[in-house]
């Protein structure tokens, strides 16, 4: 009987570990349903935002590189209409964003205010910059964590259109 118990017991704690183990969560991220106030006051739902490709860039006024990629994200918003380019402040209010603006000359388009960083986690945000790609139906095409250059942006873009058609 000893020699059962001896040999059930790898058994037992090898399919105890199997269904202790997280269960897979599907890899499909989209667009959470949250309404955020923009420059001008009014709130907006990310989710209204769909229907077209979309860049969110998550940054914040007093982060480094987010202040070096920045002009280079709002010339790309300007340059590709047919991309909505979302760029979401984490942490600052709007007065910090309008003294970014005037300091770096920018006329940031389609700012949204998260001072509170509540996105932080359904967007997976760790750390600033970020950039994610969404085609126009809302799933999360592809993301880049940390600074993004022009070559890379130019690279994503060419490949997220592709995809999004």
């Amino acid at each position: 009987m000893k020699r059962w118990i001896w040999l059930g017991l790898p058994v037992v704690v090898l399919a105890a570990f199997l269904l202790l183990q997280p269960r897979a969560v599907s890899k499909v991220e989209v667009l959470p349903s949250w309404t955020l106030k923009g420059m001008d006051g009014q709130t907006v739902n990310l989710t209204d935002l769909t229907g077209k490709p979309m860049v969110l860039n998550a940054w914040a006024t007093w982060c480094g590189p987010c202040r070096r990629e920045m002009p280079m994200l709002v010339e790309a918003a300007w340059a590709h209409p047919e991309v909505r380019f979302v760029f979401l402040n984490i942490s600052d209010g709007p007065e910090a964003v309008r003294a970014f603006e005037n300091e770096l000359k920018l006329k940031i388009p389609n700012v949204l205010l998260d001072p509170e960083a509540r996105l932080s986690d359904p967007l997976r945000i760790q750390g600033l910059p970020v950039t994610l790609f969404y085609d126009a139906r809302g799933t999360l095409v592809n993301r880049h964590i940390g600074e993004i250059s022009a070559a890379e942006l130019k690279e994503q873009l060419r490949g997220f259109l592709a995809v999004s058609r």
